[in-house]
């Protein structure tokens, strides 16, 4: 008698929580839409490797800056590459802001970073002990001057993720037209990542490029004497 109890209330039990928790539902596969240039979402996997267009690039500032900045007029103002050695595409784009949004550029919770490519501090190489200079001053963007933006790639879409979010403002970054090329062998002050990434080469009026060194860019005005690019070697 107390087995048929027993079988009872378990029957009861269970039939009491199929009431109380329903089977969970069937999760719905995710409808993928057209971005709103008509462009295909990129799939997990799958790597945009096309040429940037003008129209890319113009959405990814608005992505970033909104209406503070806009590409200046002139050919080559843009170019992509794995700037910083993270295995991502960036994008450099010369820019101008807009003298009526420099309120918000300067804004020192803005999601980018200010910076000056000529005021870098590299510590020497020969002293093991290293005095740090004072904190550099602020640095803050000013109407009609030319600009450098530069956004750092996000996952293997690079630039064009919408997660992409990492930017720097660089003031005194050259001029155009600019072009990415694999880094010399070596460059002093450069991140450890400079093997394996690019820079942002300027080869006209006072050749230069710009490098990352770990936290911001630096400029350097020219290719010393016996420093090579991957490419130039190629060609000897």
């Amino acid at each position: 008698m107390k087995i048929f109890y027993l079988a009872v209330l378990g029957i009861v039990v269970l039939f009491w929580s199929c009431i109380v928790h329903p089977p969970a539902p069937l999760e719905q596969p995710v409808i993928r839409k057209n971005g709103a240039d008509g462009s295909q979402p990129t799939s997990p996997g799958h790597v945009n490797s096309s040429p940037a267009t003008e129209a890319e690039v113009n959405a990814a500032l608005h992505r970033i800056f909104a209406d503070a900045v806009r590409g200046v007029p002139h050919e080559q103002w843009f170019t992509t590459g794995d700037f910083n050695g993270d295995g991502s595409t960036d994008l450099a784009a010369f820019v101008l802001p807009n003298g009526s949004k420099l309120r918000p550029l300067n804004d020192p919770l803005a999601n980018w970073t200010i910076q000056d490519a000529t005021h870098v501090f590299f510590p020497p190489a020969d002293q093991r002990i290293v005095m740090m200079p004072p904190k550099p001053r602020a640095q803050f963007v000013h109407s009609d001057v030319l600009l450098m933006a530069i956004i750092h790639g996000y996952g293997q879409s690079g630039w064009r993720d919408p997660n992409a979010r990492q930017a720097y403002l660089v003031r005194h970054a050259g001029d155009v037209p600019i072009e990415a090329r694999p880094a010399p062998d070596r460059v002093e002050g450069a991140a450890a990542s400079i093997i394996r990434s690019e820079i942002i080469f300027e080869p006209v009026g006072k050749p230069g490029f710009l490098f990352w060194t770990g936290s911001q860019y630096a400029w350097r005005a020219q290719l010393s004497d016996g420093v090579k690019t991957a490419d130039a070697k190629s060609r000897d």
